[in-house]
Parts: structure tokens; sequence; C-alpha cells
């Protein structure tokens, strides 16, 4: 893979300016390593342009027609640049009044060529930028972070083919803003938010059902409701993260397990999170969106069936659960117990 070239500008959208920064040969191993670590990035979203003329896809096109014109090329970067400022500002003076703010960061960009896939490739990312004390004159200095975790937002063009109408491209973002891939870059999801809930929801309650089936305790009831409680209390779902937030360290909840069904049962959870962290791939849905929570809502609902004549309905996640609906033992026989806060139903059974 070669840099054919490069740039970094830092983008303040308060004091309204764009700033070149030097990119010294040491660069190109952060850039290599930015590329290595975009393209195995699972937690990314599939989209495509809207034309080949809309304003970044054609300045880069432009620099690919024209990339041993120095001069020129670097123009198309600052147009770029001056085009993310805008949009950062438009973006910021639609959210002053939620006292949130966008996130401030430097502009990398990146035209490459893959020797192996004979094609261009084009990086945008934003990532962080901060200041520091010099030691050697104690001044005030600016630059960016190489932790991969400082990468706010990421742009990666496949230019297969440069006479194309219509171009791929695979992007990141670590919030819901729409200012990165709608305003700036002018791209179009190619998986809208509302399938991606659907599918990504239906993937994880297939796996679950075949991945407890057979098997009638607590556990697949808790690990169902925590991903429907994800999903209704996140507006932005990174599929991976809540996958691993919820089972990586899931300890079974049965008290009466022996410690050899413990350890069995553990293993099936992480063997079912493996599984899980294979379904955007095997159910072609995005790895990373805004999450549609009306999209589920019919598949969230379960009944149980309790005794002749009486069915308990679910229809939520619910919040602190085993202390909501339990079953209990008393001299023989089973109760299902759940906590009300309606009073005319409790009202209604106090017999």
């Amino acid at each position: 893979m070669t840099i054919i070239h490069k740039s970094i500008r830092i983008i303040d959208y308060e004091a309204q300016q764009v700033t070149p920064r030097e990119t010294p040969e040491t660069f190109d191993t952060y850039v290599a390593e930015l590329i290595n670590h975009i393209s195995g990035n699972t937690s990314v979203r599939e989209y495509k342009t809207r034309s080949n003329a809309t304003e970044v896809i054609g300045c880069i096109l432009s620099m690919c027609a024209n990339q041993t014109d120095e001069n020129y090329v670097s123009g198309k970067m600052d147009i770029m640049a001056h085009r993310l400022l805008l949009k950062e500002t438009e973006a910021q003076k639609q959210i002053h009044r939620t006292k949130t703010t966008v996130q401030k960061g430097s502009l990398v960009q990146v035209l490459l060529f893959d020797e192996n896939a004979e094609k261009y490739e084009y990086l945008l990312a934003k990532v962080e930028h901060t200041k520091w004390v010099d030691d050697s004159d104690f001044t005030f200095k600016t630059g960016f972070s190489k932790d991969k975790k400082t990468m706010w937002k990421s742009c990666l063009f496949d230019l297969s083919d440069l006479t194309a109408n219509e171009f791929y491209a695979k992007v990141y973002s670590d919030t819901k803003a729409q200012y990165w891939s709608n305003g700036f870059l002018e791209l179009d999801e190619m998986n809208s938010d509302e399938s991606n809930t659907q599918r990504a929801f239906q993937a994880i309650d297939a796996a679950l059902g075949y991945g407890f089936k057979g098997i009638t305790r607590p556990d697949y009831t808790i690990i169902r409701n925590h991903f429907i409680g994800y999903f209704k209390n996140n507006e932005h779902i990174d599929y991976p993260s809540m996958v691993n937030s919820i089972l990586e360290n899931y300890q079974p909840v049965d008290t009466d397990l022996t410690p050899e069904e413990v350890q069995s049962m553990s293993e099936r959870i992480q063997t079912i999170r493996v599984k899980l962290l294979e379904q955007p791939e095997k159910k072609k849905f995005d790895s990373q969106f805004n999450a549609v929570s009306s999209a589920i809502n019919a598949r969230i609902r379960r009944v149980y069936p309790i005794n002749d004549g009486i069915d308990l309905k679910v229809t939520r996640a619910i919040t602190d659960l085993s202390s909501t609906i339990q079953s209990v033992e008393e001299n023989g026989i089973r109760y299902i117990k759940v906590r009300t806060n309606n009073d005319d139903t409790y009202c209604r059974f106090h017999f």
C-alpha cells in the first residue's frame, strides 16, 4: 500500500479556522496503522455516494486525475477541510441549547494506492487533537493522539473504478451525529436504521432461542431482557460493544446449579456470544446504527402461560427484572409472584 498524498488540518469551528499541520515521515506509520485499524474495524456502516459530483467525492476524483500537481491536490484537500468546518459550525448551532458540543479534532486525509487490489482508496478521519506543554521551551503545542480510541469518525472510499457513477465507502462514527455522513460526506446508508434494528434484533432473538433450546433456566430471560433494554435505552448501537457488554462477563444466576453446571452454562453463553458477533456479516446488517425502537416492538412481546385461563404478557424491557417477577414455591405449590404498581389490579386480587 503506497501513500500518495497525506495531510492533517486542525478544524476549529469556534475560531472559524482551518490550520494545516506538517506531516513528518513518521506520520506514514501512523497512517498505515490507521488504515489497518479501519479496515479491520467491525463497527462500520456501508454507504454509497449520491452521485459522482457531490463536493467530497468530486474533489477526490479530481485529485486522482491530477495527483502529480501538489498545489492542486492541496487545494482540493483545503476545500474538503473547509466543508467540514462549515458542517461542524452548522451542527454546533443546532445542538448548542442541549449543552453538548461537536467534538473538536483534526481532519486526516490520505490518498493511497493498494497494489494487491490494484485500486485507489481515500481516507478521511477525524481524530482528537489536544494541547500539551513542550518541555524544551515550555510553550503550548497542539497535536493529535496516536491512540485509535480517539478516532471519532472515519470514511474509507473504495475507488476501484474512477469512472464509476457511484462509489462505496465504509464509515465509522462514535455518535449518531448526521453531519459527518449526511452533511459533510453526502452519503446514503446502504441499510436503513429501521432495517438494521429489525435484522439485528431478529438475529439476537434467533441465536438466543437456539442457544438455550431445551433449557428452561432464567438466564435466557435475563439476557433477552438486557438486549431489549439496550435497544430501548441507547440511541446509537455499536453492535459488537453491545454484545460484549452484556455477555462477555455474564455469570449464570441460577443458584440451583452445581459448579459443573455453572461451568457448562458459562461456556454455552460464551458460545452464544461468539455466534452473535458473527451475525452482522451473516444476516447482512451494519455493526453500527441508530436504534429505531418501534421497529422491534412486535418482537419484544412474550406471552408466558401461567395456569388455565391465565397468561403473563411482557411487552417491554423490565427494569430490575428479578425483583419484579419471581417464581416461588410454598408448601409444594409453585407460584409466579409479580410486583405491581397498579392499585386497582392489586385490590381486585386482594382476597
